[in-house]
């Protein structure tokens, strides 16, 4: 009784004071890490962060004006982790892309840099980003730091854009139907989704490029090809098939449709005015995809269709 009397009164104590210590200790140090940290994403030129499992621990000032909050409380308060605030786009990583544990994923993954897609609170604008993590190994946390690739993404966009869409026209040329055209027709023998094509060109533009030039003849094609992209879905896809050669892929769509799509193009050609030549003409060749076509033989079909159309009086549309 006397021992448990003597241990309570100077063991316990002794060992509270221990652990008071060590907790002070901590806090020191802990605080001392905090004050740190902030004080280094600070310094940085970049949206700087650390970010755990579950939130971000700092962001330094950068951070918090590109994306409109005034302290880290409220930044936590409206997006539980910063991949809440990543938009989502091809080749982006989004908040779905590794779900909650998207840092300890990528981290295992090896994978030290991502792109993201975020909006700019200050520009008003989306830009792109290089993620660049680094996992701290302490208490699970990571510093992220942000570097802007906009100027990058955009000149890449630019390239792409040269490489996919004819220079004159602004709609996609040979090249890039020659890409896309596969998937549809993938899909169309996969899935049993109906598509036609529509193949036509102008009646004697040979004529026009020789009374006005060929200044008035690319004017020509530029607002022909306005004019029928204003009467198409998004879905549809069209493209510069060649010279004054325009290809349609209508989607989802049957021949009956598509008669009546080209033949309202047929008709609102005819009525437009155009500059200095004021009346063009168009020649219009639709068919639609049968069961064992083969992506040659429904070109050739309604390669067949426009010249059946140039044949037998020009300005008309013919199903094959």
């Amino acid at each position: 009784m006397i021992s448990e009397n003597i241990y309570f009164y100077y063991a316990f104590p002794l060992v509270m004071s221990i652990a008071f210590f060590w907790f002070l200790l901590y806090f020191y140090y802990t605080k001392r890490y905090t004050s740190f940290v902030k004080s280094f994403l600070d310094l940085a030129n970049n949206i700087a962060l650390v970010h755990d499992d579950k939130s971000t621990i700092s962001i330094n000032k950068i951070g918090l004006n590109f994306f409109g909050f005034e302290s880290l409380e409220r930044l936590n308060h409206e997006y539980s982790t910063i991949s809440g605030l990543f938009i989502e786009e091809d080749g982006c990583v989004d908040k779905y892309t590794y779900g909650k544990d998207w840092l300890k994923i990528l981290t295992e993954k090896n994978q030290k840099q991502i792109k993201v897609k975020l909006y700019s609170h200050i520009d008003e604008m989306e830009q792109y980003f290089h993620v660049q993590i680094s996992n701290m190994k302490y208490q699970n946390q990571y510093l992220l730091i942000f570097n802007n690739i906009t100027e990058i993404e955009q000149e890449k966009k630019e390239i792409r854009k040269l490489a996919d869409y004819d220079a004159l026209t602004k709609i996609y040329n040979r090249v890039k139907f020659n890409e896309i055209f596969p998937e549809v027709f993938y899909k169309a023998n996969r899935y049993g989704e109906k598509f036609s094509v529509i193949l036509f060109d102008i009646d004697h533009f040979k004529l026009i490029n020789d009374n006005y030039g060929h200044n008035v003849g690319d004017k020509v094609l530029i607002e022909l090809s306005r004019l029928v992209n204003m009467n198409l879905r998004e879905t549809d896809i069209f493209a510069r098939w060649g010279g004054e050669e325009f290809i349609i892929v209508a989607q989802f769509s049957t021949a009956e449709e598509t008669i009546k799509l080209a033949s309202r193009l047929q008709k609102e050609v005819e009525n437009y005015t155009f500059d200095v030549v004021n009346e063009v003409r168009c020649s219009f060749g639709v068919t639609e995809f049968k069961t064992k076509d083969s992506q040659m033989t429904i070109l050739e079909r309604v390669d067949k269709a426009l010249y059946y159309a140039k044949e037998n009086g020009r300005n008309q549309v013919v199903l094959r």
